[in-house]
Parts: structure tokens; C-alpha cells; sequence
């Protein structure tokens, strides 16, 4: 699986981005997007963002207010995208594009590489068990929100830094910053 992680400003700025692959069950850590792929990805979170803002701005939930983590919102193609809204309205979107075997598409694609290796968000599947990936799994949920909710802790710790200015889309460029979020990646994903 790949992966690539955005946060978005109020503004719809991207302040930081993070492409990765799987690290569970074998899997490098490497990210296997195609060159189209890689190109196509800013403008699918970029859409995905009009969607975000009609789940955060609608109907409340029944605790009176939206949930930060918004789960499973988008797909397009064979990606699929997960978000978290901070109370600052700073978004993070995260892209998932399964491996096509891991879809049910058969061998080979996107997903180059040996054999079939499945990660906890992708639920271990194989084509031939006939499972195939699903953003709506409570072990993928699971996954992704311990993603969210590590990432977010250190997000509040660099936007308390006094020289960090989200809101005027101030772009992270900490080495630690990225370590962290690959941390957490490598964790969960």
C-alpha cells in the first residue's frame, strides 16, 4: 500500500506533505504510486477538501459538534481518503491506494513488487482468499484514527512553537516533525 499525507492550512494551503508505503507485515515503507499517480494525488486531496467542509459544516453529530476524525469520506478510482479536522480547522487528508491485487484487480499494477503483502489497514488480504481492502473495516478505522490521533499530538506541540504561524500558512519544515509523522506511519500503517 501507499500512502501520502497532507495537512492542509484553514486556507487550504498544503503546510506538509509525507508520501509513504506500508510497514507491516513485511512491507518496506516505500511508497509504489506510479508517476501519474504522484502527479494526480494533490489535486485528489484538493477535491476532497469541498467534502470536508460539507461533513464538518453540516449536521452536527449528537454530541453537538462535529467529530475531528471524519473516517473513510472520499473515494477516487482506487483511492481512498481518510481526514482529521483540528479545532483550527487545519485538515489532514490522508490517501490510501491499495496494492491492485489487494483490491480484488489481480496481480501485478500499480503495486509492482513480489508477493502479496497486506498491512493492518489493509486487513492482510490476498486475491486469492477472495478479501479484498476496505476503508470501512473497524481494524482500518482503527488504524487510521491511531495515525490521526499520533500525528495530531505532535502537531499541537510544533503549533505551540511562538515562531510557527499556521494560520499564515507557515509550511513545517522540521526534520523532527517528519520523523515523527513517519513514526507514527510505521506504527500503525
Amino acid at each position: 500500500m501507499s500512502y501520502a499525507f497532507t495537512i492542509f492550512s484553514p486556507t487550504d494551503t498544503p503546510l506538509f506533505t509525507h508520501e509513504f508505503g506500508t510497514s507491516r507485515s513485511g512491507g518496506d515503507g516505500t511508497p509504489r504510486f506510479t508517476t501519474a499517480e504522484r502527479t494526480l494525488t494533490p489535486f485528489i486531496q484538493h477535491s476532497t477538501l469541498d467534502i470536508v467542509e460539507e461533513v464538518q459544516w453540516g449536521p452536527s453529530s449528537t454530541s453537538g459538534s462535529a467529530p475531528m476524525y471524519l473516517k473513510h469520506i472520499d473515494k477516487y478510482q482506487n483511492n481512498f481518503l481518510s481526514c482529521w479536522v483540528t479545532g483550527a480547522n487545519v485538515r489532514f487528508v490522508l490517501l490510501t491506494r491499495p496494492r491492485d491485487e489487494v483490491l480484488g484487480l489481480g496481480a501485478g499494477g500499480a503495486g509492482g513488487g513480489g508477493g502479496v503483502r497486506g498491512s493492518l489497514a489493509g486487513g492482510r488480504a490476498t486475491a486469492a482468499a477472495g478479501n479484498v481492502y476496505n476503508p470501512t473495516s473497524p481494524a482500518t478505522e482503527e488504524a487510521v484514527k491511531n495515525f490521526f490521533v499520533d500525528v495530531y499530538e505532535v502537531w499541537l506541540k510544533t503549533v505551540m512553537n511562538p515562531f510557527f504561524h499556521a494560520g499564515k500558512g507557515d509550511v513545517v519544515k522540521s526534520p523532527v516533525f517528519r520523523a515523527r509523522v513517519a513514526a507514527a506511519a510505521k506504527k500503525y500503517l
